[in-house]
């Protein structure tokens, strides 16, 4: 026994020597992060010592190379050296003002170079999406203009994703002949945001500014910023700021210059699980120096992520042996665009489709000292239990579930259909792309906290057995992503038992308007009480949304409008208070006869109460009553079989369009819904059995696509329309 103690002891401290060590991933981290790597720019010379530094760690723990015999895998692209820039304002009321480089404006990753002097206008967001209901320049003519666009999104019924991007908004600007443009995104403008390849136009300045410059923009227009934002967000507002800008920028294309990710191998010790891979990866680039010689390290960005695989990598190959086979990769070109990573999807120097996982680590050296992880759910049941094991931890942590884009280099790995798990640190991040983003900022304890917990995931999927996503089957993924509103739900008992789901799923109230109030509330508190309990939502429909986007279990209080009948107001007021979040409304003849007061509408309105209103001649003067808060509810079929102008009038409404899908599409069902592709129409799975859902979902995702649907067109259908809808205000 005494033998076997100390066995186990020595084996214990063995393993706590091999584990991950958070002051060698800060160090290394500080090192790629100080200015002897003149900010790690993509194709420069401080990018391409990072990438040979790298290498040399390899070599050094004993990595096998990932590329046959070399560690580097070249990425053509786009190479810009900034060289000088200027911008100042000549008819502000204080004169001439002239801006400060790197305070005031700074220089977009393969801007043009030119001189523009002219007129300032602003055209809002600059999305042009007439077909949307959104033209922010509303017949402005903006030729030989420099305009300004305000990143961001309107309040709008559509999903507007794909306006809201540099390249959208440059193309307009340019179809529109823009001298120029200036994009504002907050008080101090990040440095480094970068324009595709495919929109880059020698000739056409691009800048970022700050809040003081479009201060003074605004001189006079009868709009301060804030008010400005407000206005944009709720309708079109060009304005001719009649202010003259004198705008100069030189930029040199860097021929010949490419970009490197760096990639190392841990071979896996099982026979046949060694096939299946996992890529740990993070990018090694930054955005480098600018016209100036001021150098932006990016310490936080994303030098602490390659410090922290750089130290996960020795942890692994020093450790105990995993069973699938690890490949660690630092990304070049992401701070261009994903690059590296994209290029890695589509030129992959090992099977593409052996990918069990991706892990992910951009910025994880500030904050709070914790970790903040999504993505889980696309990993299926395994990921679900996996983020249900964290939230019950000692110190539970943030997960989140996957929002179909992403700005970081598991982007292109999702799209192709291979999970990828996205860490960061938690808390702010407060240097994001500014030349304060250095090493003595970074903290131990985010490394730490982010550390362990990508260590113990690593080693779980590493030696776990489970089906991972595959290329051939990226549905899969978008399938993982959906959200499923189990509306037949459980009835509510006396002793508050939650149905185990992990869709939003309805808490029914007794159907009976003769069931006392205290019964009511006492199964309201029952309810809550073991919620509570179990960490599960139970505070509204909107509670329980925002619960599975943090991949956790909601449930909502929903009653039949037949269950209020001759119920006061206040008893009503009362329910809501306990949560009471949805009615749903009487079909048919009997709407008339069980129909609520004016007064019970009232108190269910002003506590913000949701509506599902059957689909019968009642519907239209129903949606219009209960405007926003409206939720429609019917088959595809149904709604397929209505006259085409009445659809398009509840597709225009600001009513959720719920249409359970009950068997594969047909071409009637297709063309019903076409309109309302990114509009607040969502596709539910409630009527099928949760262990054939994905293989249906899949089936009528694939006739969706043979149709002409865009993967972001499923994705809104299955998952962004309905969390648009619910995270309105």
């Amino acid at each position: 026994m005494r033998r076997t103690f100390h066995l186990l002891l020595i084996l214990s401290l063995c393993s706590l020597a091999h584990a991950f060590d958070a002051a060698r991933a800060l160090e290394i981290a500080k090192k790629l992060g100080s200015d002897e790597f003149e900010g790690r720019r993509s194709g420069h010379p401080g990018g391409m010592k990072a990438e040979q530094y790298i290498e040399n760690y390899c070599k050094e723990i004993g990595l096998a190379p990932g590329n046959k015999e070399s560690y580097f895998q070249d990425v053509p692209m786009l190479v810009h050296k900034e060289v000088s820039a200027s911008l100042s304002i000549a008819n502000s009321e204080l004169g001439k003002i002239a801006f400060h480089h790197g305070l005031d404006f700074t220089v977009c990753t393969h801007s043009g170079s030119g001189y523009v002097q002219g007129e300032v206008v602003l055209v809002g967001h600059g999305i042009v999406a007439p077909e949307k209901g959104r033209d922010d320049y509303q017949g402005m003519d903006v030729k030989g203009k420099v305009i300004v666009i305000l990143r961001g999104q309107p309040t709008s019924n559509y999903s507007l994703e794909a306006e809201d991007t540099r390249g959208a908004a440059l193309k307009i600007a340019k179809e529109r002949g823009a001298s120029a443009v200036m994009w504002h995104s907050g008080a101090f403008p990040v440095n480094g945001a970068a324009i595709a390849e495919e929109h880059y136009h020698a000739e056409l300045p691009l800048i970022y500014i700050g809040d003081r410059a479009l201060q003074v923009l605004l001189e006079n227009t009868g709009k301060s910023l804030k008010t400005y934002k407000t206005a944009i967000d709720l309708a079109p507002m060009p304005i001719r700021t009649g202010k003259q800008v004198s705008l100069a920028v030189r930029t040199k294309e860097l021929k010949n210059r490419h970009g490197r990710n760096v990639i190392g191998i841990v071979y896996g010790s099982d026979p046949v699980m060694r096939n299946e891979l996992i890529v740990v990866g993070a990018h090694l680039d930054h955005v480098g120096e600018n016209a100036n010689g001021v150098i932006y390290n990016g310490a936080d960005d994303d030098a602490s992520g390659s410090g922290l695989i750089a130290e996960l990598a020795r942890s692994v190959v020093e450790g105990e042996p995993l069973k699938r086979t690890v490949v660690f990769i630092w990304f070049t070109g992401e701070e261009d665009g994903l690059i590296g990573s994209t290029h890695f999807v589509g030129n992959a120097t090992l099977p593409f489709g052996n990918i069990a996982a991706m892990m992910n680590f951009d910025m994880v050296g500030q904050g709070d000292g914790g970790c903040d992880i999504s993505n889980l759910d696309l990993f299926g049941d395994f990921g679900w239990d996996y983020a249900d094991s964290l939230h019950h931890a000692a110190s539970p942590i943030e997960t989140y579930a996957s929002s179909g884009d992403g700005s970081s280099d598991y982007a292109p790995f999702v799209e192709q259909g291979a999970p990828g798990i996205a860490f960061w640190s938690s808390g702010s991040h407060p240097f994001y792309h500014q030349l304060t983003d250095d090493g003595p900022w970074l903290n131990e304890e985010s490394f730490a906290s982010v550390g362990k917990q990508a260590e113990a995931l690593l080693r779980h999927v590493g030696n776990t057995q489970f089906v991972p996503a595959a290329r051939s089957d990226s549905l899969r993924l978008i399938s993982r992503q959906s959200i499923t509103v189990d509306v037949d739900g459980f009835f509510v008992d006396a002793v508050g038992t939650v149905k185990a789901s992990r869709d939003l799923t309805c808490a029914w109230l007794p159907h009976d308007a003769k069931t006392p109030m205290i019964d009511l509330i006492n199964r309201c508190a029952s309810l809550h009480e073991y919620c509570d309990a179990h960490q599960v939502a139970s505070k509204g429909l909107k509670s329980a949304a925002e619960a599975h986007g943090n991949l956790k279990r909601g449930v909502f209080l929903a009653i039949p409008e037949r269950g209020l009948t001759g119920r006061s107001a206040r008893d009503v007021a009362t329910l809501t208070k306990m949560g009471l979040s949805v009615v749903h409304l009487t079909p048919g003849d009997q709407a008339v006869k069980l129909g609520m007061s004016d007064q019970v509408f009232d108190a269910l309105e002003s506590a913000g109460a949701f509506a599902m209103i059957p689909l019968d001649y009642n519907t239209a003067p129903r949606v219009q009553s209960w405007g926003s808060r409206a939720i429609v509810t019917a088959s595809l079929k149904q709604f397929a079989e209505l006259d085409s102008s009445f659809r398009a009038s509840l597709m225009s409404s600001q009513a959720l369009l719920m249409l359970d899908v009950l068997s594969t599409p047909d071409s009637a069902q297709i063309e019903a819904i076409r309109p309302g592709r990114q509009r607040l129409v969502h596709l539910n799975f409630g009527e099928s059995y949760e262990d054939l859902r994905e293989t249906e979902q899949k089936a009528s995702m694939t006739t969706l696509m043979q149709a002409g649907f865009s993967r972001d067109d499923l994705f809104c259908l299955f998952n962004g329309n309905l969390r648009r809808y619910l995270g309105r205000e």
